[in-house]
């Protein structure tokens, strides 16, 4: 058995600012679309959630921002916004919505959390574009990101490169989970930095750890690219 080597370490204060700054200098501008659907999102009850929501706020939050669009496209997001509208998940979800990552009480809420990213990442749909395409997931990339902006202050998010990073090869519920807490430990150690930086930028700390995660995965991925092309020489 292989054993995987985590890439993405926690930093020094130095390089987490180092690298958001970079991120935000770079990318701020695009973020606001990301700030502006979390703060509308954030005013809503999901059991008030209307068809103008999905358009105005989940589309743009999962296609324009989150690029999820080759893989969702407006079937993946109507799908999603059936899911957060159904009464079994609302009753689940609704009290986590002003939960912290940092909350005491994280540990006890695994089975809650594990449950519903499982599920909503299990969710199906089918493309309209595709009709012999099978029925696709949501994915665990996606179910991150709807998690987040549900609650933005717990949840944080992940794509197959920050995966990667973390040895979460699997990237179900469990590895959610375990990666949630390994990144409630990344805030217990850097929260100067991260207090720092959300004051400056009022961005939420969350929002900090994941713009580091993102620079990080990319990096690595870069790397291994021109690894692969250096051996083709």
């Amino acid at each position: 058995m292989i054993k995987m080597t985590r890439e993405i370490k926690i930093p020094t204060p130095e390089y987490l600012r180092k690298t958001v700054e970079e991120m935000i200098e770079k990318y701020g501008i695009s973020d606001c679309i990301y700030e502006s659907c979390i703060r509308e999102f954030s005013r809503l009850k999901l059991r008030e959630l209307k068809e103008i929501h999905s358009v105005r706020i989940i589309r743009p939050f999962l296609l324009t921002w989150g690029q999820m669009g080759r893989w969702l496209g407006d079937v993946g997001v109507e799908r999603v916004f059936q899911k957060l509208m159904e009464g079994a998940f609302v009753v689940r979800i609704e009290p986590l919505r002003r939960s912290s990552l940092r909350s005491p009480k994280l540990e006890s809420l695994k089975e809650l959390v594990v449950e519903m990213f499982n599920e909503l990442m299990q969710t199906k749909f089918k493309s309209k574009s595709k009709k012999r395409q099978p029925l696709k997931n949501v994915n665990s990339t996606t179910t991150s990101k709807v998690l987040h902006l549900c609650c933005p202050d717990l949840f944080i998010m992940w794509d197959t490169n920050i995966r990667i990073g973390y040895c979460k090869k699997n990237g179900d519920g469990k590895d959610y989970f375990q990666f949630l807490m390994e990144m409630r430990g990344f805030w217990d150690k850097l929260s100067d930095t991260i207090k720092e930086l959300h004051e400056k930028y009022r961005i939420r700390p969350t929002r900090i750890i994941d713009i580091y995660n993102w620079a990080e995965g990319r990096k690595q991925e870069e790397r291994k690219q021109k690894r692969k092309l250096n051996k083709k020489r």
